[in-house]
């Protein structure tokens, strides 16, 4: 018989949690640890689930039982550096987008996983969606013809009761941006089904929330697919009161 997967989660905030449930209800998974700085948190992680609760990953180092992965689920700006602390202590690796800030972390990522031969998994759960895998499947069988056009819209509300005083999200350097943050999958699911990109030309604006974030809330991103045909990505966090849209429009030769 095959014995369940330990994970410990690192980082008891929203998506921990959701990490931490997802692990527990799995038949195949065993939440072994759960580590966050903040003593309110790992004492909720503690009621929650009544698992052993870490201050750091150094402190898990020193106990008797181990987790197998660590799932990073902590502020974007600590993403690299606690997966490449995890992989120099032989742990597997799952990261909550996005996998690192700079191209230069996740090659470094990267780079201590083939190192240290274990795997790193960065959660990009939308290509499992069925609309995703359809057209997945629809532009690899070439059902489309040769591909003209990609235009992605993501149209979303991010505002006051999103970006708190004092929490990390809207800081450029721990929060990274819109396009990390909040659109980070469409652009992966992008690259997953058409492929590089080059010539990029981009606008960028911030229209209301320049008390609530360091960064651009809108933006327009125009480009050409190495595999041939253009594309476009058009993005705004200003909409009014709720999410409005995202979608992605692909016109073909078929």
């Amino acid at each position: 018989m095959n014995h369940p997967v330990k994970f410990g989660i690192a980082g008891y905030g929203l998506i921990g949690k959701r990490h931490a449930t997802i692990v527990r209800n799995h038949p195949g998974a065993e939440l072994t640890a759960v580590i966050d700085v903040d003593a309110g948190k790992r004492q909720a992680a503690k009621k929650d689930f009544n698992v052993p609760v870490f201050e750091s990953l150094h402190e898990l180092n020193q106990a008797d039982s181990k987790p197998d992965v660590i799932c990073v689920c902590t502020p974007n700006d600590l993403h690299a550096p606690l997966a490449i602390q995890a992989l120099e202590n032989n742990y597997h690796v799952v990261i909550e987008k996005p996998m690192a800030l700079t191209k230069a972390q996740c090659e470094q990522i990267i780079y201590k996983s083939l190192h240290v031969s274990r795997n790193v998994f960065v959660v990009k759960q939308n290509r499992y969606s069925p609309p995703s895998k359809w057209l997945k499947s629809i532009v690899e069988k070439g059902i489309l013809g040769k591909v003209f056009l990609v235009q992605i819209n993501c149209y979303w509300n991010r505002d006051e009761r999103y970006y708190k005083k004092g929490d990390w999200k809207g800081l450029l350097l721990k929060d990274g941006g819109t396009l990390f943050t909040q659109f980070s999958h469409f652009i992966d699911i992008m690259y997953w089904v058409f492929g590089d990109i080059r010539n990029i030309q981009a606008r960028f604006a911030n229209f209301n929330h320049r008390t609530t974030t360091e960064f651009e809330d809108s933006g327009i991103v125009s480009f050409e697919f190495v595999n041939g045909g253009i594309g476009s990505i058009n993005f705004s966090t200003s909409c009014w009161d709720k999410n409005m849209e995202s979608s992605i429009t692909v016109i073909g030769a078929n």
